[in-house]
């Protein structure tokens, strides 16, 4: 993850070398194949941060991720550290506002105090298991999410949509399902990145069960502790492929 990483960022922002630690860092147990993550979508606000102010405010809405586990370090101070560590001459400021039980028409509207405030050049949300919890309509649902992202976009700030994992609460499967795919249709149609939490733990849960493990459950703190990661492998991956993909070749007229 460190190498790829470093790699993506610097191609987003300029070619400063990776430092020796990060090239030479072991694959870390969070790695999930990209394709588990999230599809690429366009993030020129982040870009434009990267290249020109070298800095990148990040504002993290939704519920609290690993809060109440022990003395661990938060996801927000680990995702920080791992831009920073990434990148030569970056300064990453996150503002962390999750606020517990918050369903995405609340959210939606306290985004806008808060984006006032901080200014960010992406928002990173997470969504979608008040919903189910709250048994909110999946058609509310995804109309709610929509005009959060398309207020957030035409205020000039990028988005990063993270969904929901397994919870023992959400008894109702197709309600489940259907806030999922909901998300995936805003984030498609309103092409933003979505880290698709659910997959990716799944995945990690099977890998950790065969290597460490047996036949032992996969310990949600391991999920926190490894939200950080998959946020910033997601954000990796989307930076590598939207600048190194050919362009399209042109069509016959």
């Amino acid at each position: 993850m460190g190498l790829a990483l470093g790699v993506a960022l610097g191609l987003a922002s300029s070619p400063a070398p990776l430092r020796a630690q990060e090239a030479t860092r072991p694959a870390s147990r969070c790695d999930v194949p990209a394709d588990q993550l999230a599809a690429p979508a366009p993030l020129p606000h982040v870009l434009a941060a990267l290249k020109t102010t070298k800095k990148l405010h990040i504002l993290i809405i939704g519920s609290p991720i690993g809060i109440g586990r022990g003395p661990r370090k938060s996801y927000p101070v680990v995702l920080e550290g791992l831009l920073e560590r990434a990148l030569t001459g970056i300064d990453v400021n996150i503002v962390d506002r999750p606020v517990s039980g918050e369903t995405v028409d609340t959210a939606a509207e306290r985004i806008r105090t808060e984006v006032a405030l901080s200014r960010p050049d992406l928002l990173i949300w997470q969504v979608g298991a008040n919903d189910a919890l709250a048994r909110m309509p999946p058609s509310e649902y995804e109309s709610a999410l929509r005009d959060g992202v398309r207020w957030a976009k035409e205020d000039g700030v990028d988005v990063l949509l993270i969904g929901f994992e397994a919870n023992p609460w959400l008894h109702d499967d197709r309600e489940v399902l259907a806030v999922r795919e909901a998300t995936g249709r805003v984030a498609k149609t309103e092409d933003v990145l979505y880290l698709r939490r659910f997959d990716a733990m799944q995945f990690l849960a099977r890998t950790r069960n065969r290597v460490e493990q047996g036949d032992e459950p996969f310990p949600a703190e391991v999920g926190d502790d490894c939200m950080a990661e998959l946020v910033a492998q997601a954000l990796a991956a989307n930076l590598v492929l939207r600048r190194t993909r050919p362009a399209p070749a042109p069509t016959e007229p």
